[in-house]
């Protein structure tokens, strides 16, 4: 009897064998699952993050250029930004990385994809390694508000109709014509309403700014583009004037945190008054202003206040200057002119219609856009503000009104 005892005692050796090498695969596999996948998880989550980001820099073309225009921006916005990052501590490789750039759209989208990331644990259920990968669409979108406004308004694009300022009757503002808003003459139209509603596009002194087709990169907003424009008269007399006592300053909101100016402009701390009114000039007030709220205008013609502002403001970048060729702000840089969008003589300024001025004395407006604007140098301040018209305007979505700023834009991921 004792040799077949023996003989039961080994067999279930044996099977005991069996069952620990069995779990140990099940084992392994499990480790392959918590540490190797969790890994492929990380791995996946910086290519994610290396796509939102590329996406919305190259998505950032369209904020500063014409639809037309910014394709190869985007394209090449979007390939440097993802080639500045890792994954897993190395740096992503050109053939890592796929861009679209769908202009119609104003859309960039973004894929990150790389191949053979190694594994450990994982290799005892047969994969040597994992292919991860990322995609994130960026898109540039009509805003309803902005930040950092200049307190100078601008009338708003209206249809000349007298023949003696619209010298050669083509509803195009020329240098020598002075057009003075007259509501028994002129009327302000929402091009959207009398072409097509999805035309929303306004701007300054052309009644053909929307053009004439529904393709995006096609209307003619660039025709102003670089148009030398006068923001502000200093004179009392000035035909550009609406009003006696208007001269388009306003009065933005408190914002605490505002940094000072640094030739005695003031820190700001009210809404109204000189001090404040210089200082929301050279510094920037990141108060949220949207689009078709009220918002008090500045009585009085702030010559003084004016001058200052715009003086510090342009001492902040005193080479910067319009650049012909370029068609937009420049400076020199080691000898070569190179484009500088991002000078601070860039300013942000909203846009109102012509009819918000119905009197001389304290009164509100509503704007219905808002633009980019390239300051010039004033010479004197009895000098008028002159600026260069450049478009878009970083924005971001309204609270209140709508969403349908045509010159004001902001970046959303949308996929």
């Amino acid at each position: 009897m004792k040799p077949l005892c023996r003989n039961r005692l080994g067999s279930e050796r044996g099977g005991a064998l069996v069952m620990v090498a069995i779990s140990l695969v099940v084992i392994l596999g499990m480790a392959a699952l918590a540490i190797d996948l969790t890994a492929a998880y990380a791995w996946r989550v910086e290519a994610q993050k290396i796509a939102d980001s590329a996406a919305l820099a190259g998505g950032s073309a369209f904020l500063d250029f014409a639809a037309a225009e910014a394709e190869p921006y985007a394209r090449e916005r979007a390939y440097q930004y993802a080639l500045l990052h890792t994954i897993k501590g190395e740096f992503v490789d050109s053939s890592e990385v796929t861009v679209e750039v769908l202009t119609a759209e104003r859309k960039v989208r973004v894929w990150i994809n790389r191949d053979g990331m190694p594994v450990w644990f994982a290799s005892v259920l047969g994969f040597d390694s994992v292919d991860i990968g990322a995609m994130a669409a960026a898109q540039a979108v009509d805003g309803g508000a902005a930040r950092c406004l200049k307190p100078i308004a601008l009338p708003d694009m209206w249809e000349e109709k007298d023949t003696l300022q619209d010298l050669n009757g083509n509803g195009v503002w020329e240098p020598g014509e002075e057009w003075v808003y007259d509501p028994e003459v002129d009327w302000y139209e929402r091009l959207g309403d009398f072409l097509a509603p999805e035309m929303t596009e306004t701007g300054y002194g052309s009644n053909h700014r929307n053009g004439r087709v529904d393709t995006y990169s096609n209307r003619s907003y660039h025709r102003d583009l670089g148009r030398t424009i006068q923001l502000k008269a200093a004179d009392p007399q000035d035909p550009y004037n609406f009003s006696p006592g208007i001269f388009f300053p306003w009065r933005l909101p408190l914002d605490p945190d505002m940094e000072d100016c640094e030739s005695g402009a003031g820190p700001g701390g009210q809404d109204s008054g000189g001090a404040t009114y210089r200082a929301n000039i050279c510094s920037c007030n990141d108060s949220k202003i949207e689009l078709f709220t009220p918002y008090q205008v500045e009585p009085g013609n702030m010559i003084g206040p004016t001058f200052q502002g715009i003086d510090e403001l342009v001492d902040s970048d005193p080479g910067a200057f319009w650049d012909e060729g370029l068609n937009g702000p420049a400076r020199i840089v080691d000898g070569a002119i190179v484009a500088a969008p991002e000078s601070p003589r860039v300013v942000k300024i909203a846009l109102f219609r012509p009819d918000e001025i119905v009197n001389s004395g304290m009164q509100t407006i509503e704007f219905n856009n808002f633009a980019l604007m390239f300051l010039e140098r004033m010479q004197s301040p009895q000098s008028p503000v002159n600026a260069r018209f450049m478009y878009f305007a970083t924005g971001e979505e309204g609270g209140v009104g709508p969403t349908d700023g045509s010159l004001v834009r902001y970046l959303r991921l949308v996929e």
